[in-house]
């Protein structure tokens, strides 16, 4: 039974941290607006797969290590680091108009998607904290103690389930109200 609501906690983080919008979900809106639903399916598994990396990042190595403050004060200052790059580049970019093109190429090949939704979801290093913060509540709640390696195995792909499933809800209904936008 802690095994079923460990999973199900679980995805219900990684549906809750899916939500706010970033590059992935807008990259898969576009390409499920311009029709290329495989394309958009190949940016979301992309995205989920960089945040189970982070999953097993922190769950088998970081967590152990985040009870020291200057360990989560360094990693906190390295993800607003990375941010701020991230947000200078794209105002850069920003003042340069463009259109999209619905019909461009590079929106239907899947292993540029994929790449693209990996690298837009690699580029979220505070995706960690939200691991953390579900082992913690995990924890808090008595479902994950002791946290064997497989209780973690089973809260990542937890996890994996819930982001996927709010990416691939996104995509559908980008597609179907597309007439709408």
């Amino acid at each position: 039974m802690n095994d079923l609501l460990l999973f199900l906690l679980a995805a219900g983080l990684g549906f809750a941290a899916a939500i706010p919008i970033g590059g992935s979900q807008i990259e898969m809106a576009k390409r499920a607006i311009g029709g290329h639903m495989g394309s958009a399916a190949m940016v979301v598994l992309g995205s989920v797969s960089s945040d189970i990396m982070y999953g097993f990042i922190a769950v088998f190595g970081i967590a152990p290590y985040m009870e020291t403050p200057w360990v989560l004060a360094t990693f906190n200052t390295v993800g607003a680091v990375i941010l701020w790059i991230l947000a200078g580049v794209t105002l850069r970019q920003s003042r340069k108009p463009s259109g999209i093109d619905w019909q461009h190429a590079s929106l239907k090949s899947h292993r540029l998607a994929y790449v693209t939704g990996f690298s837009l979801a690699v580029s979220n290093p505070p995706m960690i904290l939200v691991w953390l913060l579900g082992v913690t509540l995990a924890k808090q709640f008595g479902l994950a103690s002791p946290f064997t390696t497989g209780a973690k195995v089973l809260y990542v792909a937890g996890g994996a389930v819930g982001l996927a499933g709010y990416l691939a809800i996104l995509g559908v209904v980008m597609h179907r109200i597309k007439h709408v936008i």
